[in-house]
């Protein structure tokens, strides 16, 4: 009698965070059938990140999940850097570039069910919880897996890609030997969650105080959270006592009786893995990268990395490219990814000192630089925040000037109207997979010379716009412009290179 077959997946997550969870619906979203297999009894109840940028909230769309996220979204706020009574920074950004708020907050466990719920729309997905991963092995054909059960029976599973999404301290990627290259902060923080708060006011604000750094971040459903730097000598313990934490709130102007909800210590890393992918593994979110919260990146950052990926994924598994596209994960998140860490230690040393001639020094710099008004406005417009674009990876860049300022980039999410009249944002027009624009009047005439059959084989969406809107270089009819399904732009080529472009796409696609 032969021995059954272990269950068989296409992708195996291990990991039921945010990271996870959001690969698990992109993958329901191309129909790749996925398990996400999580060591805890259930989602968990500890509020970690609590800020949703608009890129964040663009990948929730492509999830078809923005207006159930957004119903428990803080949409919209400010942030202040203060130092005593003087302002060192105002950011409050009017762009919506992507569709959606640059900053905005959110309640963890409430956004962790949403994306929960929303695998149930997926018969190809399953969770399975209190499954833990022990060891693993990779073949040049799959991963097999030895996951212990809740009834503690060792269990084996086959996958052909493995996704860790396993935090921080990742065992997976442990078992991989890729190590972390960072830093861990030497100041410890207190992190006190509140609830019923009756300031309402929707600016975050940064207590540069030389004396205590501290943080305040509204949230929704009238919460809000406070952060505040250990000093030398002080000991958790007495930091966490009621009496303690109600003094800290109102030294910095909040709530004389503030309710609780939660409150931790915690140290912040900042810390990035050498290679997010080791054969048919991939790290991804915090197993791949860990950074300080001054930017409000570390989440976003694991979203990305799960849109980046998936797509690559669906692709590779229907036999619509080569293997080898996997390789442009690791080359393109961890480059931005390197940024995004690069943004939350500067913003911490903008915070952080407690040396007061450095912070008077601080302080005169952003005296004279907020004197200076395109400077002022750079802040303001929160344009330090590096912009997403991707030198390197899965794109075309070849030395026509309109390729060169645009391949790479993410494309721009304006609101559109349709034929039928109906507004609308860009990317329920594009799809989720990738989409070919051209600024043409014509939407019959637009395409008509395009005659490549991998435009079809990838299932492509033409999309024609009528009215230019800061997409399309110098305005020119001719141009094409071809973007990934996670909104990247691809590459850009006119009519008369349409047949070139078409078989150097193909060739990418197949590279090996």
């Amino acid at each position: 009698m032969s021995t059954p077959s272990p269950p068989y997946f296409s992708v195996i997550i291990v990991g039921a965070g945010p990271t996870g969870l959001t690969m698990g619906n992109l993958l329901g979203m191309y129909g790749i059938d996925a398990l996400i297999l999580e060591h805890n009894a259930g989602l968990s109840e500890c509020p970690k990140a609590i800020s949703l940028d608009d890129e964040g909230l663009r990948i929730c769309q492509a999830m078809g999940l923005s207006h159930a996220v957004i119903e428990n979204v803080l949409l919209d706020i400010d942030a202040h850097y203060i130092s005593g009574k003087r302002y060192l920074a105002r950011v409050a950004p009017t762009s919506k570039r992507n569709g959606y708020p640059l900053i905005s907050t959110f309640h963890q466990p409430e956004f962790e069910a949403t994306l929960l719920h929303g695998l149930k729309r997926f018969p190809c997905v399953s969770v399975q919880f209190q499954h833990t991963v022990e060891t693993f092995e990779q073949s040049d054909t799959g991963v097999v897996l030895s996951v212990r059960t809740p009834g503690g029976i060792l269990k084996t599973f086959e996958c052909s890609y493995l996704l860790a999404c396993d935090g921080a301290k990742s065992t997976i990627r442990r078992q991989l030997g890729i190590p972390m290259h960072g830093l861990t902060y030497s100041q410890k923080w207190l992190v006190v969650d509140t609830i019923n708060d009756d300031d309402p006011s929707a600016v975050a604000t940064f207590f540069c105080n030389p004396d205590r750094p501290a943080v305040t971040v509204p949230a929704p459903h009238d919460s809000r959270r406070w952060e505040f730097m250990l000093l030398p000598g002080e000991r958790d313990d007495d930091l966490l006592r009621d009496e303690k934490i109600r003094t800290l709130i109102q030294q910095v102007g909040g709530s004389r009786n503030p309710q609780i909800s939660r409150r931790c210590i915690y140290t912040f890393h900042a810390a990035l893995a050498q290679t997010f992918s080791k054969g048919r593994v991939f790290l991804l979110g915090d197993a791949a990268h860990l950074m300080p919260p001054f930017g409000g990146q570390g989440m976003n950052c694991g979203l990305r990395d799960a849109h980046n990926l998936s797509w690559k994924l669906q692709l590779v598994l229907q036999g619509l490219a080569s293997p080898a596209l996997l390789d442009t994960y690791s080359q393109e998140r961890h480059e931005h990814v390197a940024q995004m860490i690069w943004l939350s230690k500067f913003l911490g040393k903008i915070i952080m000192p407690t040396s007061k001639p450095v912070a008077l020094l601080r302080d005169g710099a952003f005296l004279a630089l907020n004197n200076i008004p395109i400077i002022r406005e750079y802040l303001t417009e929160a344009r330090l925040k590096p912009q997403p674009r991707y030198k390197h990876g899965f794109i075309h860049i070849y030395g026509a000037r309109e390729s060169r300022t645009i391949a790479g980039m993410m494309l721009p999410q304006p609101e559109v109207k349709t034929s039928q009249g109906n507004t609308t944002l860009l990317d329920n027009i594009l799809g989720n997979g990738f989409a070919l624009l051209r600024l043409h009047h014509n939407p019959d005439e637009a395409f008509a010379s395009l005659k490549a059959d991998i435009w079809q084989r990838l299932g492509v969406r033409f999309v024609s716009i009528e009215n230019d809107f800061d997409i399309f270089p110098l305005n020119q009819h001719n141009l094409f412009i071809l973007v990934r399904p996670d909104r990247y732009i691809y590459g850009v080529f006119g009519v008369e290179l349409a047949d070139t472009f078409a078989v150097a796409f193909q060739k990418n696609l197949f590279r090996r």
